[in-house]
């Protein structure tokens, strides 16, 4: 998924990146449309600022493309959606396993809701072994346009 942007400034290794998407190519929202403006909505809004790491060495005021690698929004999906699910059901089999006869719903009960809890620990603070980098997977390209019609892969 890609979005141009305009670089606003240079902060080290940094540049902060104003990403307008209310454009679009037109066809954003429609079947068979891109959906390239998705890239912004999981930060709330349709013109937001992004930290980006800005390894091309872009400058305040360049046209400038914001990336997300295919695989990122589903990785990032099954780590929000599924760890939780699998935390409730793994303490709710872990708690039935180790109740005592008379009180297997509330042991299975409990283990769901501690499963379900640290699994959303876990994800809130990015600890599972695949997380990788604490910093969103997005890269910056030079050579965006100045409008952000464009949309797309």
């Amino acid at each position: 998924m890609k979005v141009n942007g305009v670089v606003q400034r240079v902060d080290g290794a940094y540049a902060w990146v104003d990403v307008s998407v209310a454009q679009g190519c037109g066809r954003c929202g429609e079947p068979g449309g891109c959906g390239g403006v998705n890239i912004a909505r999981p930060f709330g809004g349709s013109k937001q600022v992004l930290r980006v790491s800005n390894d091309p060495g872009a400058v305040a005021g360049e046209s400038v493309r914001v990336v997300i690698d295919d695989g990122v929004p589903l990785a990032a999906a099954l780590r929000a959606y599924a760890a939780p699910v699998v935390g409730v059901l793994g303490g709710a089999a872990l708690g039935t396993v180790l109740a005592p006869a008379a009180a297997v719903d509330l042991y299975a009960g409990v283990g769901a809701l501690l499963g379900a809890g640290l699994a959303v620990l876990l994800v809130r603070f990015r600890q599972f072994p695949w997380s990788g980098s604490r910093d969103l997977p997005v890269r910056l390209e030079r050579g965006g346009s100045a409008s952000s019609g464009e949309c797309g892969r």
